[in-house]
């Protein structure tokens, strides 16, 4: 065997390790995100449960307005535990490589145009990739292919293409997510 093919074997099997322990990595650090928003989900119950046995000790001695010195700081303290929820919610879009639409639609990262309301997303600016000078290239680099096999057949379907651009639409959607124009139906 090619001793440069070894190389770049070993070399693929690296990358779909180190591809799979960050997948492993990234489901842990969801799931304790999960974890943390049960939590702040679990204090804001409890805390509804202090507004509501406030008002009704209130009810009892015919003046609600006793209820509110401590309703309003219970209140606060929920508003901002659901902004913490909120912010962890982000981070596992981040994770996830998704985004939330205007119409609570969540989808992925790079969709222009949200596929349930036609809403346009910003393009947010690319990153600077670094260039790397033609004279640092290998010589002696090769391209290598891996072939996959089907084992099943797949089953005919019927494919829908978006009339204005001819982006693929897959699954029942009402807007195309390349760009916006209504789905044929």
């Amino acid at each position: 065997m090619d001793m440069s093919f070894l190389k770049k074997f070993t070399e693929t099997v690296s990358k779909g390790v180190s591809t799979a322990t960050e997948k492993a990595q990234q489901t842990v650090e969801i799931t304790k995100l999960h974890s943390q928003i049960s939590g702040k989900r679990k204090e804001i119950d409890k805390r509804f449960a202090r507004i509501g046995e406030a008002v009704y000790q209130a009810y009892l001695e015919k003046d609600l307005r006793k209820a509110e010195s401590q309703a309003i700081p219970e209140c606060e303290a929920i508003s901002g535990i659901r902004q913490d929820i909120e912010a962890l919610e982000d981070r596992i879009r981040e994770l996830r490589n998704e985004k939330e639409c205007v119409c609570g639609n969540t989808v992925s990262f790079d969709t222009k145009f949200c596929p349930t309301c036609g809403h346009k997303f910003d393009i947010p600016e690319p990153k600077p990739v670094a260039a790397v000078p033609v004279s640092e290239i290998p010589e002696d680099s090769e391209i290598v292919e891996a072939i996959v096999e089907d084992p099943v057949p797949a089953a005919k379907t019927t494919v829908a293409y978006c009339g204005n651009c001819g982006e693929e639409l897959k699954g029942e959607l009402r807007f195309c997510p390349n760009c916006g124009h209504p789905a044929a139906g």
